[in-house]
């Protein structure tokens, strides 16, 4: 047992660089881990953000999945390196070692691997639970005291340390399964036949085109409106549907089209009979057939972590963006029968320290009627349809109007220039249309509508359909910018509706106090809105929800760029004696080295671009279906998703060049 336990330290020592990637990325795989798990155990800061227990949950049901995800990924590690020492393996058995003997072996390998990264995994992943608290306290102003906060949590370390040993285990069973199973022979020749070969059959190779063409199709059926299939059948219906078709098409796509087509080609002698390609291209069908399973794993796999990601994005990014249409002002509020304008004056002055900058204006909005067969969705939203039913009534169905030099005003306080620069003067019979999501059906501008205020009728024609709305919709819903010489003529005969005061202003921006102050002084009116508050509430209220998930996504990059690299240096091994074959014949090291960055690129650029076509459809898919269109076709709605696709691709560059690295390395002995 002693020179088992001597062997396996030597071997380590010996080959440090075959064994240092794998205990990098099971030690960065533990640091995930080990922070999550300090999070999750954390009472000083759960207390802070959870309320109602949701984070809670959560932690719950990702603590689980992140032991299944680490106990896969530690299990295709174990099975790579397997492989790679299979050969090995046989000479000790050829040498008169017993099966024991060598499952021994790879027992203390493991042990004193993942020890080493236990130990790594811990001290690292303390300091970034440490930073993680830091930040979380800095961004949502908890006013937790750092030194409460300890850097190594005995919990934390037990439950990590407990969850390695039961994966030891696991992989220990996994381990002497495969030694017990596997006979001498195929011992020392596995590693050349671990993955059977698949042979290309044209009708699953349409097959897997036609599916996944099929599944995108009915992605973007999703795009038509009210008469897609999303909505006609049924939106879970048509998603479960479109997710097999995908899933199931990119099997067959990977597994028969790719390497069809890839064959086809080869007929094309010009394309065909060059220095590179016909090196390149039978490399590439047979190790897309030998790793058709690994390459459709990484596909999926890249899919789900570029989905998630933009998902995660577009999630916290959204509502944040959208905040600018739903309180446009710092500070938003309807005067009530008991509000003074006065007090409001003294509270700011209270709270804040710089009353210059700052301009509160008060708005008063006059509600219209009018018939007809064109009215927007804005007219009645919140009316009750049942007359008879008053008391479900939340406002009347009408427009509300106000002047478009106000509406001037205020986009000017709320710094809004680039919406003033765009407009131009109302006629007396013109208006403009505040939209409270685009209609992408029908265009309304140019409808006309009869006003009706007090006996007097006008028609109007909408000149304009405008986004920009410069009042909350909690104030005013229907609103209609009208020019200022109708607006007198409206105020002369009409009673206000309502009074908005809109406050603005740098000295009030981030200012918690001064808006729980006016809270308070309004009795918590649902009238009250302010554009900081949002933002401040919505990054509460999903920070806990973002961090959880960002421990999966850097899980799912880990996984996928580890797997990329393990895959393409094994082959590139493999290939050891044909690269020499090829310098002898005349090959130069660059003109190899050439061949082998194609046939990297190759293997990153397959489950990427595939992953990243499932991500747009399925983003795409998200955002029309189950968020409301509040930015219309803003280009602001595109930067997260955009972003993550830019992050990702940085994460898949920085493994493509180790990769590339490690295999001239293999290739050449450089």
């Amino acid at each position: 047992m002693m020179n088992t336990f001597h062997m396996a330290i030597r071997n380590l020592i010996k080959k440090f660089s075959f064994y240092s990637l794998y205990l990098i990325s099971i030690a960065f795989v533990i640091t995930v881990f080990f922070a999550f798990t300090s999070f999750s155990v954390n009472t000083v800061m759960i207390e802070r953000i959870s309320t109602d227990g949701r984070v809670e949950t959560m932690c719950t049901v990702i603590s689980v999945f992140l032991m299944v995800f680490v106990l896969f990924y530690m299990t295709y590690s174990n099975r790579f390196f397997l492989r790679r020492r299979t050969k090995e393996l046989g000479i000790y058995a050829l040498m008169g070692y017993r099966k024991a003997n060598i499952l021994s072996l790879l027992i203390f390998e493991n042990i004193l691997i993942c020890f080493g990264a236990v130990i790594v995994g811990i001290i690292f992943g303390a300091f970034a639970h440490k930073g993680i608290i830091f930040l979380i306290n800095e961004l949502l102003n908890l006013g937790i005291n750092n030194s409460e906060i300890h850097l190594f949590d005995f919990n934390a370390i037990c439950k990590t340390a407990l969850f390695v040993f039961i994966v030891v285990l696991i992989l220990t069973i996994s381990n002497s399964i495969f030694l017990y199973k596997t006979s001498l022979m195929n011992l020392v020749r596995y590693e050349k036949s671990a993955e059977k070969k698949m042979k290309v059959h044209k009708i699953s190779a349409f097959l897997g085109f036609i599916m996944i063409l099929g599944g995108y199709l009915l992605t973007l059926n999703i795009l038509i409106g009210s008469n897609s299939l999303w909505i006609t059948i049924g939106f879970y219906q048509i998603g479960l549907l479109t997710m097999f078709l995908v899933v199931i098409g990119t099997v067959f796509f990977i597994a028969s089209f790719l390497p069809f087509i890839v064959q086809v080609s080869k007929r094309k002698k010009k394309i065909f009979y060059t220095s590179t390609k016909i090196i390149s291209t039978p490399n590439f069908i047979y190790r897309i057939r030998s790793n058709s399973k690994t390459l459709i794993m990484l596909t999926l796999l890249s899919a789900a972590t570029l989905t998630i990601s933009s998902v995660m994005a577009l999630t916290l990014y959204y509502p944040i963006a959208s905040v600018g249409r739903i309180a446009p002002s710092e500070i938003e509020f309807k005067m009530e029968n008991d509000t003074k304008i006065q007090d409001i004056k003294n509270l700011i002055k209270q709270y804040c320290s710089n009353e210059n900058d700052i301009s509160l204006l008060t708005t008063d909005i006059y509600k219209v009627t009018t018939v007809s067969d064109n009215l927007p969705k804005e007219y009645d939203i919140g009316a009750s349809k049942n007359r008879a039913n008053n008391e479900n009534v939340l406002r009347e169905a009408g427009f509300e109007c106000i002047s478009y030099s106000q509406y001037m005003k205020l986009l000017k306080v709320q710094g809004r220039e680039k919406v003033l620069k765009g407009l131009t003067q109302l006629n007396d019979n013109e208006v403009i249309l505040m939209k409270y999501q685009p209609n992408d059906t029908v265009s309304e501008k140019g409808n006309k509508y009869c006003l009706n205020f007090g006996t007097v009728e006008k028609i109007v024609i909408v000149k304009e359909v405008s986004l920009d709305n410069a009042i909350s919709f909690a104030n005013s819903m229907g609103t209609l910018v009208v020019s200022d010489n109708l607006y007198n003529d409206i105020s002369s005969i009409q009673h206000p509706l309502s009074t908005i005061v809109s406050i603005n202003g740098d000295s009030i921006q981030n200012n918690e106090t001064l808006y729980s102050a006016l809270s308070d002084y309004l009795n918590n009116s649902p009238y009250l809105q302010g554009n900081s508050h949002r933002i401040n509430e919505l990054i509460y209220l999903n920070s806990s929800t973002i961090l959880l998930i960002g421990f999966l996504v850097i899980l799912f990059f880990i996984a996928v760029g580890s797997i990329l690299y393990f895959n393409n240096v094994s082959s590139i091994t493999d290939s050891k004696s044909d690269y020499e074959i090829l310098r002898k014949i005349g090959y130069t090291k660059s003109y190899i080295k050439k061949i082998i960055r194609k046939q990297v690129l190759t293997f990153f650029s397959i489950p990427f671009f595939l992953g990243l076509l499932d991500c747009i459809f399925a983003t795409m898919v998200y955002k029309v279906g189950l968020m409301q269109n509040l930015l219309g076709s803003s280009f602001s709605q595109y930067i997260p998703v955009i972003t993550a696709v830019l992050l990702t691709i940085i994460i898949y560059t920085i493994y493509y060049v180790l990769t590339v690295r490690a295999c001239y390395k293999a290739a050449l002995k450089l």
